[in-house]
Order: structure tokens, then sequence, then C-alpha cells
């Protein structure tokens, strides 16, 4: 226990789950596969990569960020016997750059799923190209099998036809 210290305190514990928070990237292990099990290249995703959700995450954490360490800062000055207003100040700063940081990551890690997904999906598009050339090739296929197999009948029927005659004049020819 005497190695968890650190967490007890109450900075120690905020510092403990930002930086948690910070490595983990949950959801940025996602498989880097398509749904052929082919390879997405990180040079793919990147062509696709925006940054939209990291500024629009970086700016509204940041001032949810401010206001939340604005608050608690706030409160921190209320029970302070100090004239000065330095804990008020360094704690809504570090509170704002701690959670601005935290944001733009998770916004950061959002674009390039969503750039992923965007690869996948265009490729899930091809795909489905192929499926559709391959079922109108199979489609042709058929198509040109039937018309054969009805010329192949078309021809028997004429050879029967044909065989029907040559055996009637032989049996003509047979019987005078």
């Amino acid at each position: 226990m005497s190695n968890w210290k650190f967490a007890r305190r109450p900075w120690g514990a905020a510092v403990l789950c930002a930086l948690t928070l910070s490595y983990s990237a949950c959801a940025s292990r996602m498989a880097m596969v398509d749904d052929r099990g082919q390879a997405i290249t990180k040079p793919e995703v990147a062509a696709k990569k925006s940054n939209k959700n990291f500024w629009l995450y970086t700016l509204g954490g940041g001032a949810l960020s401010f206001g939340a360490s604005f608050f608690v800062g706030s409160m921190v000055e209320r029970n302070a016997e100090s004239k000065s207003r330095t804990a008020l100040w360094a704690i809504t700063g570090a509170g704002t750059v701690l959670g601005t940081v935290l944001f733009a990551k998770t916004g950061g890690v959002r674009d390039f799923n969503q750039a992923l997904e965007t690869v996948k999906d265009e490729r899930q598009g091809v795909l489905t190209k192929d499926i559709e050339t391959e079922k109108q090739k199979q489609d042709r296929i058929a198509g040109e099998r039937k018309k054969l197999e009805d010329e192949r009948k078309k021809q028997e029927s004429e050879r029967e036809a044909l065989l029907k005659k040559i055996r009637d004049k032989q049996s003509q020819e047979q019987k005078p």
C-alpha cells in the first residue's frame, strides 16, 4: 500500500486517471482490415482523414475544462486563507490544459476511426461492384447457354426430320 500514497492525494488520483485515459486509447485499436481481410494501410487512412473532430473536441473540451476547472479552483480559493488568487488560476490553467489535451486526443482518435470506416466503406463499394459484375457475367453466360441449348434442340429436330425424310425415301426406293 505504501506505493499508492501518490494516488491517495486528490491531485494524484486525478493525474493517474488522466494518464490512464491518455495512454489507453481503446477506440484507436480497431482492426485495420477490410471485409475481405486485406490490410488497410496508414497512408490510405491518412488520405481520408480530416481534422473536423479534432478541432471540435479541442475547442469544446477546452471550454468545458475551463469551466469545470474554474469552478473547482473557485471552491478551493474560498477555502484557502490566502489573499492571492494563485490557487484559482493555477487550478484553472492546469485543468484547462489537461482537459484540452485529453479532448484533442479523443477527437484525433475519432477522426482516425472515421477515416478507417470510410476506407472500409469504399472497399465494400468496390466489393459490391465486383459482385454485381460477376452476377452480370453469370447472367450473360446463362443466357448464352440457353440460346445454345435452344439452337441445339432446333438442330436436333431438323436432324430428326431429315433422318425421317431419308428413311422414307429409302423405304420408297426399296418397295417398287
